[in-house]
């Protein structure tokens, strides 16, 4: 009970704390759909190329796009084999090219949809498939390198702004004040507390929006906003009363 008034307390410190850790809880359920999200839909992606040289392969040995997509949806057990299934599946009560497209809209992804327009557009042109879908698969091969290459790059400095901003700055800044601020030696910092908790929280917010823009994801990065700001409010609160109850 103690603990919980203690908490009760730090919160107390800055009304924007009190405001914002209602909804901290309920936009962190709202961040994680977008994650699982976009994970799955890079793992459709990243399939595609090997996907798209198993069709060159099955039609270079005789077999149609249909019997070939077939083929790579019984032997695929991820997701890309289950929605190839229920396209399949699909084809037998509407026409494959429908089947096909529904394909495409259910992986909710760009690439995946671009190239089944290719592929139709090839069909009606009557190209070579095998050629086709094998130089395409060499090129998205390419581009998902490029793209998992920049979001390592992306990631460790946005990650690394996210650590300055929300964690080592609230810290130093809780540290120095307690530090310097001792209540014991009549010098107690405990006043600028409603300057620091909004500079802080305003500081946190800024920089996950930054970090969302640099991995080109900055709708999604506003679900994290009230965490990481009310993570580094009570960083530097928590820090604060810590050192000031130790040196005492």
């Amino acid at each position: 009970m103690e603990m919980l008034w203690d908490v009760y307390e730090l919160f107390s410190q800055s009304i924007f704390l009190v405001l914002i850790v209602p909804i901290t809880l309920p936009c962190l359920a709202g961040a994680i759909p977008g994650f699982l999200e976009r994970r799955r839909r890079r793992q459709l992606e990243e399939a595609l190329p090997e996907v798209l040289e198993s069709i060159s392969s099955s039609i270079v040995a005789g077999l149609g796009l249909q019997q070939a997509l077939t083929e790579i949806s019984r032997t695929r057990q991820d997701e890309t084999g289950k929605l190839l299934t229920q396209a399949i599946e699909r084809s037998r009560s509407t026409s494959f090219d429908a089947a096909l497209a529904e394909y495409a809209i259910n992986s909710r992804s760009i690439l995946i949809q671009r190239v089944v327009n290719l592929l139709s557009t090839a069909i009606e042109q009557d190209a070579p498939l095998g050629e086709v879908t094998n130089s395409m698969s060499i090129e998205y091969d390419r581009l998902n390198k490029l793209i998992n290459t920049r979001e390592r790059e992306m990631s460790g400095q946005s990650f690394l702004l996210l650590m300055l901003m929300c964690l080592l700055l609230p810290g130093v800044m809780g540290f120095m004040f307690a530090v310097f601020g001792l209540a014991a030696s009549g010098a107690y910092w405990g006043h600028i507390h409603n300057v620091m908790m909004p500079y802080l929280m305003a500081s946190a917010a800024l920089s996950v929006v930054i970090s969302g823009r640099m991995l080109g994801r900055t709708k999604q990065a506003l679900w994290w906003v009230p965490f990481w700001s009310t993570l580094s409010a009570v960083l530097y609160m928590g820090l604060f009363e810590a050192i000031q109850s130790g040196m005492a």
